[in-house]
């Protein structure tokens, strides 16, 4: 590889035990300090260095062994404790990766809520909090009732807009000659059918045809090669009474006019093989 392209390898120090590790893809092997030495890197990262961090951690660690008695329990963010682990300031202890914004636990966080907290003594709680402040403080964890009724909410949405996509999808697909088209953002469509069958947690914003769509003599119109699908107008009027959005994109195939003197011919031939 180069500095601009190719395959890239890691050579990283656990320090815990300070022994480097290559990283190779998912392929992750113990190598010598002379190794690294003698690599040529692209890229160099280095940890900042913190005599007062490295106290204040050989601090919190030996109390952690005293384990004096404790009435309360706190629980503490993995997340924040790794960075106090390695950081040289790892700023205000913060809670909230597994705080919902009502204090609970996010019904989806709930069932692995132990890969995301640690329980500490009310004393180490205590010191860590007087050092570093932030919070909020937790000796409880509860799935947030608010949450948990949301979460309902939105898989309802979720049955009922998908089910009725569906219904009105069909009944388009089974007639012959539409009169019209309506065109929707396939960026935009994917992203629905994210969220209706459950893959991504947020409901799309509004509707944005504003990359498929070309403004020609006052008329919008479907930009040449344009990244979109075709609905009928009740599904457009569904989705756009949800989503909002637009512009509206309205194909309308021709119609085809048919000679009367040839339709007249057509029918006269039919009478004739008829009567034969």
């Amino acid at each position: 590889g180069t500095a601009s392209s190719g395959h890239y390898i890691a050579y990283c120090r656990n320090n815990l035990n300070n022994l480097w590790y290559e990283f190779d893809d998912q392929s992750v092997t113990e190598v010598s300090e002379s190794t690294v030495q003698n690599a040529e890197a692209y890229v160099l990262f280095y940890r900042k260095s913190s005599e007062e961090a490295q106290k204040e951690r050989r601090r919190i660690s030996n109390l952690l062994n005293i384990m004096e008695p404790s009435l309360l329990q706190f629980y503490i963010s993995r997340q924040w404790l790794n960075k106090f682990k390695t950081f040289a300031e790892p700023g205000p202890i913060s809670n909230n990766d597994f705080l919902c914004i009502h204090g609970g636990v996010p019904p989806r966080k709930a069932g692995y809520i132990e890969d995301l907290v640690l329980m500490l003594p009310q004393n180490i709680w205590d010191n860590l909090y007087s050092r570093y402040g932030g919070g909020p403080a937790v000796n409880h964890l509860y799935i947030c009732h608010t949450c948990q009724i949301e979460a309902e909410k939105i898989e309802k949405r979720r049955k009922t807009e998908l089910e009725i996509f569906i219904r009105l999808n069909r009944a388009f697909q089974k007639e012959d000659s539409p009169a019209t088209f309506y065109c929707i953002s396939m960026q935009w469509f994917r992203e629905w059918e994210s969220f209706v069958k459950g893959k991504d947690g947020d409901p799309p914003g509004p509707i944005d045809n504003t990359k498929i769509a070309v403004t020609k003599c006052g008329n919008v119109m479907l930009r040449q090669g344009a990244d979109s699908g075709q609905i009928s107008e009740e599904t457009w009027n569904f989705l756009q009474s949800i989503y909002g959005g637009g512009p509206e994109v309205i194909l309308r195939p021709p119609v085809v006019h048919v000679d009367p003197d040839i339709l007249q011919a057509e029918e006269k031939i039919e009478v004739e093989t008829r009567s034969l």
